[in-house]
């Protein structure tokens, strides 16, 4: 993943990423979209077959960098109860064999 910051502004972060699937920041930007201190949050993605997009946040005064951060943590949190969700109601391979 290539990152390159666009704005980067106590209030706002925008973020060119590359070589890299939009699926963690669309998690991001739903998390984000849900918080007070956020006014604004977007992906945009120009082409799809082109593995591009740009990240951006921005709040309503709180410190974007703050946020983006605790978005990322609890989007972690997310994935983390999924995998051990999904690991105790899947069989083991183990027992299948």
């Amino acid at each position: 993943m290539e990152m390159e910051f666009i704005k980067k502004n106590k209030d706002e972060i925008e973020i060119k990423i590359k070589n890299e699937d939009t699926a963690f920041f669309d998690l991001i930007v739903s998390i984000a979209s849900s918080k007070r201190e956020v006014d604004f949050v977007s992906l945009k993605k120009a082409d799809n077959l082109v593995e591009e997009f740009t990240f951006y946040l921005k709040t309503k005064g709180e410190p974007a960098k703050d946020v983006l951060l605790a978005c990322i943590d609890e989007a972690e949190e997310n994935l983390g109860t999924l995998v051990t969700y999904l690991e105790k109601s899947l069989p083991d391979k183990k027992n299948k064999e």
